[in-house]
């Protein structure tokens, strides 16, 4: 079967509708979440896909505009400490609700097709920085379903939200 190549202005402007569409997602998923580890998870994941998308806005417009590709740089690693509660915030029982877990499921789904998505744009975008760049959000949202992963398998098993201190925090 023979790849798909998508235009450069194309694939920016289905990945920022992704972006967007993730970023409300997360929104509404931390209001309706009841503990307050699972609405911090949920807010950091909306922060995080909202940084994505005004990053895609700008390589949207300089392509757009120059056909030119903007290296694509991360300011900090994906997850930073502060934004987190400590350990002893993060234990303690919470019954999960199916809402809560079905929140995880789609968020689940939603960055596996991200991935595939970026995967798919990666390969079909000829220019190195465009390459570079879609390969390099495929590696934040390996990130997050890592962490929605292993937050829906804890919750599942345990009943309590561990949100980040499992993960080792450190810069991508």
């Amino acid at each position: 079967m023979a790849k798909r190549r998508m235009k450069a202005a194309d694939a920016l402007e289905l990945a920022i509708e992704r972006e967007k569409g993730a970023a409300r997602f997360y929104s509404q998923a931390a209001s309706r979440v009841k503990d307050a580890n699972g609405k911090s998870m949920f807010r950091w994941l909306a922060k995080e896909e909202s940084r994505h998308m005004a990053k895609l806005r700008q390589q949207l417009k300089s392509v757009t505009d120059s056909n030119r590709w903007i290296e694509w740089r991360r300011a900090h690693g994906p997850i930073r400490r502060d934004e987190f509660p400590s350990m002893s915030e993060a234990t303690g029982e919470v019954k999960a609700d199916a809402g809560e877990l079905d929140a995880l499921r789609q968020a689940i789904g939603s960055e596996k097709d991200a991935i595939g998505f970026y995967r798919e744009a990666e390969e079909s975008t000829p220019d190195l920085n465009g390459k570079a760049m879609f390969k390099a959000l495929a590696r934040e949202e390996e990130g997050h379903l890592e962490l929605l992963e292993e937050e829906f398998k804890w919750l599942s098993q345990h009943r309590k939200y561990f949100t980040v201190h499992r993960f080792e925090l450190r810069p991508r």
